[in-house]
């Protein structure tokens, strides 16, 4: 996350109103405060999605071509240099479309936790300074990754759809994984920036992490291949799998996820979202003393 200019820090604590804790709980405090200052939070995902694009020439038009860049490179060098091409498509198109389907939901989880560890001490600004409800950071972040890749999302569909000249119903499904998704994420967010703002060193750690957690996923290799090497763990026990392998079945494949996955992966979504926030809200007041 971008650091706050100086000046703009006092504009947002002037324009924020106090909110006034009542005897319900930090927990709820901190709930209402985000709904409060739900104009603050669309402020931080503005700002982050323009930030990424502000300086460009194309603008927000890279929004809709850095996907199908990334198609065109990953079909190049996994499919032709690379000679890797395992799925039984009609053409190398096909599988770049394949490969990238599992890529979506990959990078905006990476995206959001590789920029939630350090989104309490890349704000240290704000933490310190100004009135500022900290729950906002860690949320934003989610939700301009997750903005970002829905516009991929709907590219790769529409080049489903002119490629494949077909679109399952199955993508109707869609939302519930999606959603699944969202709270992992977020869930993830707040726990990677309460330990990031203890350990300063983490963000260089979980960076080479999530670019291992690549090649431990499938998505450039199939799930046969983990259970034929007796490595089935890497799947079955892999959050990142079940997102990659869903998206594949829903949009792809056209076939209904797992009810058994699904089931079992909402509920740690869920799990994760609460024990998170919960961890963010208690130790937040340590965080200025820390950074």
């Amino acid at each position: 996350m971008d650091r706050v200019v100086p000046g703009e820090e006092e504009r947002l604590s002037a324009s924020t109103p106090n909110v006034k804790k009542g005897t319900r709980g930090p927990v709820a405090d901190s709930l209402a405060t985000l709904y409060e200052r739900r104009w603050l939070l669309l402020y931080f995902i503005q700002r982050q999605l323009s930030s990424n694009y502000r300086k460009s020439f194309l603008g927000f038009l890279w929004i809709v071509l850095t996907p199908l860049l990334m198609i065109a490179l990953y079909t190049l060098v996994f499919s032709e240099v690379v000679g890797l091409r395992f799925r039984q498509a009609p053409g190398v198109a096909n599988f770049g479309l394949y490969l990238y389907c599992g890529l979506i939901p990959f990078l905006a989880l990476t995206e959001a936790i590789n920029k939630s560890v350090g989104s309490i001490r890349g704000n240290s600004n704000l933490v310190q300074k100004v009135v500022f409800p900290t729950e906002i950071l860690p949320l934003s972040t989610t939700i301009t990754g997750f903005i970002s890749s829905m516009f991929g999302l709907g590219v790769l569909i529409t080049l489903v759809g002119i490629l494949e000249r077909e679109l399952h119903w199955t993508m109707a499904l869609l939302p519930v994984v999606m959603a699944v998704q969202l709270v992992m994420a977020l869930g993830a967010s707040y726990l990677m920036a309460v330990a990031g703002a203890y350990l300063p060193d983490l963000k260089e750690v979980t960076s080479a992490f999530m670019r291992a957690m690549f090649f431990a996923t499938p998505i450039i290799w199939p799930p046969e291949l983990a259970y034929d090497a007796g490595l089935g763990f890497l799947v079955d026990y892999n959050p990142l799998a079940f997102l990659v392998m869903s998206y594949r079945d829903v949009v792809l494949n056209g076939q209904i996820p797992g009810a058994t996955p699904v089931l079992w992966w909402s509920l740690f979504a869920v799990t994760l979202v609460v024990g998170g926030f919960l961890l963010f809200v208690t130790v937040k007041k340590r965080f200025p003393d820390l950074i």
